[in-house]
């Protein structure tokens, strides 16, 4: 929410700067008094703009919220089942039979739909109508919004509002529906395409979720069944799914204490790093701290937990416990800073029920308490 808020803050500190400087300089040419010209018509006159920035902040958090509500229509039309509901970090999950608000954030989007795939063969499981529901939401509104300014005398506050949403619909339509990469996420028209084409690719899909949606239950990932691990065959790193599945399955060895198995797969994936999007390169390197931490390669946890990895944790802290897990390793094994460490520690067992993925809750303490007690106190 704050990264919105200074957008539109941004565009009315423009829009003021503007006038305060445009407007003189107009008087000046004119040769006419500032005060002529800042009166009650020039106000009257202000009032249309303003209203144009209000309603194109409406219309993009509308469009946003419809996109995902888009997803969630076209997903349950298909047999998937909710998990979870975001946007900006507000979260809505269903747990224990409940829907409860959680905060949740994740890079480069503003907002995702999280469903389980049916329980069939691969397949049948159609990835396509869940991944074009949302700019499907957003074509609708779009269409709604013209036949309303055709068909009706509007007000001009309305006609300046439907004028925006279609504006800002078919913005986010063409941004979500061309395949591409959004601030290094792969957007709705490259998963579909990848999908479609990739069967290998369109399984770890369906793992993933599962996976996520037995980890916001409380499964921990060393009881979650193996298979959900299997890497694609072959590897594509240049494919977000593919991975995707490599995050996972170096997450769950980290959860069996397979340090050295998840360090191999990661320093391999590490390896490949520009061919896939920046969030899960930072992933890679945030995974490979903790990792080398585990093993006693410090030194070479130094070299991945870069200023730019740190600024990462550290945003992503308060709503991922793996973050958590990061600062405490770093300032307990990097830092020497034992009593922030265990400060650290305890905060994540008070906090435990605020995070949305249970199972990563576990394994973060568990590997917590387990470095803890490895590296005793200097």
């Amino acid at each position: 929410m704050k990264a919105l808020l200074k957008i539109f803050g941004s565009l009315l500190i423009g829009a003021s700067i503007g006038l305060a400087v445009v407007v003189p300089i107009i008087a000046l040419i004119d040769g006419q008094p500032l005060s002529q010209i800042f009166n009650k018509d020039f106000l009257v006159e202000l009032l249309p703009i303003g209203w144009v920035l209000i309603a194109l902040f409406i219309a993009f958090i509308l469009h946003i919220i419809l996109h995902e509500g888009g997803h969630l229509v076209a997903g349950l039309l298909t047999g998937y089942r909710f998990v979870s509901f975001r946007f900006l970090n507000w979260t809505l999950i269903r747990k224990d039979g409940r829907l409860k608000w959680r905060n949740f954030e994740l890079s480069g989007t503003l907002g995702q739909c999280l469903m389980a795939p049916p329980d069939k063969p691969l397949e049948q499981i159609d990835t396509r109508w869940y991944n074009a529901g949302g700019v499907l939401a957003n074509v609708i509104l779009v269409l709604l919004a013209l036949l309303l300014m055709w068909a009706l005398d509007l007000p001009t506050w309305l006609d300046i509002f439907l004028k925006m949403m279609v504006f800002i619909g078919i913005a986010v339509a063409l941004m979500n529906g061309i395949p591409m990469k959004m601030g290094g996420v792969a957007n709705d028209g490259l998963n579909l395409l990848q999908l479609e084409k990739d069967l290998p690719g369109k399984q770890s899909f369906c793992n993933i979720f599962d996976i996520n949606v037995r980890s916001q239950e409380g499964q921990p990932y060393s009881e979650m069944p193996e298979k959900l691990f299997a890497l694609p065959e072959p590897l594509h790193w240049k494919n977000s799914m593919h991975v995707a599945a490599v995050l996972s399955s170096a997450t769950r060895k980290m959860a069996l204490h397979q340090w050295e198995e998840a360090y191999q797969l990661l320093t391999e994936a590490c390896n490949y790093k520009d061919d896939y999007m920046k969030l899960y390169q930072l992933e890679v390197e945030n995974m490979l701290t903790q990792v080398c931490i585990l093993t006693g390669r410090d030194d070479e946890a130094r070299q991945h937990y870069t200023k730019e990895v740190a600024k990462y944790v550290a945003m992503h802290s308060a709503t991922q416990s793996d973050k958590q897990l990061t600062a405490m390793v770093v300032a307990l094994a990097l830092d020497g800073d034992r009593p922030k460490a265990e400060q650290l520690t305890q905060k994540l067992e008070a906090n435990r029920d605020k995070y949305i993925h249970q199972g990563d809750v576990i394994m973060c303490l568990d590997l917590m308490h387990l470095l803890l007690s490895t590296r005793p106190p200097q």
